[in-house]
């Protein structure tokens, strides 16, 4: 029998125990979790690698931001809330000629005239990988470095996504051009340094950028006060900060959530790896790399066989018992396909072995399956319709009643969750697929439409391909988001 209900909007913790609904009040109200932590960053060193234009423009924003910066006009002032400054993260931004490397003029023309994308991208990943080595080398070095992108190298390289997270746009299939992004923090990992991309409309929203860049044409820039909170908010995480976690109930079971992704080399021969992306209640997450996986003949899409699934839980684990002391109690997998014979096989044995009797196994998809309401807006997100035992179509997209309005540009489709091994409820899940959806560190618009585990795979996969096999990996999800 279909059932349709709606779950309320999950809080989240923040500084001193604080709770708040909307990430960008709770860390006004009370700072980030960690605050009053020890190892909580106090003083976050930003290095800048750009053109002399891009490098003082990225500074300059950095300064306009420390004492705060004006809500945007609007009839929903949660949507659009003030920027209080850079105290809201209760530690100090610096950056400093030291920390700044600048390309020349003459190198970038140079970058800028190479007509073939990919070598312009290869060639541009070199040049800023040598700078940000520079400043990885110095005796104080940075804690984050940003890659300041001149506009005229972003065209030449066609694919160079910004750090940036847009909910409503379709990310298409561009694995046959070279990503600069993910080249550059590949190369980056081993240099134990994190990196953000940073276009110019961020510091300045004036700035044209050409129709013939497909992506980002359509793309709308967030008013001020929005993307100094997305800003800073990622460079706080990425400099080994925690700004908020999920609200857990200490009666609950210890849980370690895994999302496992496929991704294809960029040797060109078209062969899957498989990697994982866990996190626990506090965010933080680790990235593991597994076996290659083989393209199923019935639904052709990528599988582990047995032993890679049940190679890759075991490596999980044992990095979060490495982590926490103790293995969890709980584990949640979630993955963007069905679980065949061979995955459920290898993570039974994974989880049996080490006596972890809960365990829920969901394929996440987006679905065309729609509800609509009585008037103008899309349902609330948290609604959610029951299609049987196992599975739920979920809105994490949707109206926010804090908002009081829809905040998307198009239609929203929801989330269907097929449990194919439950060791909690249908509802129980729902609710904790909502509150995994607010786990996204660079996006404080708190109502993203896919958790974390998910979303992740984005982002690592596209990373991960740039890696040789036998190269050690970052295992902090900030070195992929």
């Amino acid at each position: 029998m279909i059932e349709v209900s709606h779950i309320g909007e999950p809080e989240l913790e923040f500084g001193g125990g604080g709770r708040h609904l909307d990430i960008r009040f709770g860390l006004m109200d009370y700072g980030p979790f960690d605050a009053a932590h020890s190892e909580a960053p106090r003083r976050i060193r930003i290095g800048i690698v750009g053109s002399a234009e891009t490098v003082e423009g990225a500074a300059r924003w950095i300064d306009r931001c420390r004492s705060g910066l004006l809500a945007k006009a609007s009839r929903q002032p949660n949507l659009f809330p003030a920027f209080p400054g850079l105290s809201a993260f209760r530690c100090e931004f610096v950056t400093s000629a030291e920390f700044q490397r600048t390309l020349t003029q003459r190198e970038l023309l140079r970058l800028a005239a190479i007509d073939d994308a990919n070598l312009a991208t290869r060639e541009t990943a070199a040049r800023f990988l040598d700078e940000i080595r520079a400043l990885a080398e110095q005796n104080v070095p940075p804690d984050v470095v940003l890659c300041a992108l001149p506009l005229d190298v972003i065209e030449a390289t066609v694919n160079a996504p910004a750090d940036e997270d847009d909910e409503d746009e379709e990310v298409a299939d561009e694995d046959e051009v070279l990503n600069l992004r993910g080249m550059l923090k590949a190369a980056c990992m081993e240099l134990r340094l994190p990196i953000q991309i940073l276009w110019p409309t961020t510091y300045n929203p004036a700035i044209r950028i050409p129709r013939k860049l497909k992506r980002a044409s359509e793309r709308r820039v967030q008013d001020d006060a929005t993307r100094a909170w997305n800003f800073f908010t990622a460079l706080y995480y990425k400099a080994n900060g925690l700004p908020w976690r999920l609200v857990r109930d200490p009666k609950q079971l210890k849980t370690s959530y895994i999302g496992i992704s496929f991704y294809r080399t960029a040797d060109g021969n078209l062969v899957h790896s498989s990697s994982a992306q866990m996190f626990d209640e506090r965010g933080e997450g680790l990235i593991l790399r597994g076996a290659r996986a083989q393209e199923s003949k019935e639904d052709r899409r990528p599988h582990l066989l047995a032993e890679g699934a049940y190679g890759l839980l075991s490596e999980s684990l044992t990095v979060f018992r490495q982590q926490h002391g103790h293995f969890p109690a709980r584990v949640v997998l979630h993955k963007t396909s069905l679980f065949n014979a061979d995955e459920h096989d290898g993570f039974s044995r994974a989880l049996s072995e080490r006596g972890i009797d809960y365990a829920d196994l969901i394929f996440v998809s987006k679905t065309f399956t729609r509800l609509y309401r009585i008037g103008a807006y899309p349902p609330l997100r948290g609604t959610s319709m029951r299609l049987d035992d196992r599975q739920i179509v979920l809105y994490t997209r949707g109206s926010v009643e804090f908002f009081r309005t829809y905040p998307g540009m198009y239609v929203p489709r929801p989330l269907l969750l097929r449990c194919q091994e439950m060791g909690q409820s249908l509802g129980f899940l729902a609710e904790e697929m909502l509150a995994l959806s607010k786990m996204n560190w660079n996006n404080t618009q708190f109502d993203g439409g896919e958790p974390i585990t998910v979303r992740a795979a984005r982002y690592v996969g596209d990373i991960l391909k740039y890696v040789p096999d036998g190269q050690a990996i970052a295992p902090r999800y900030s070195f992929y988001m």
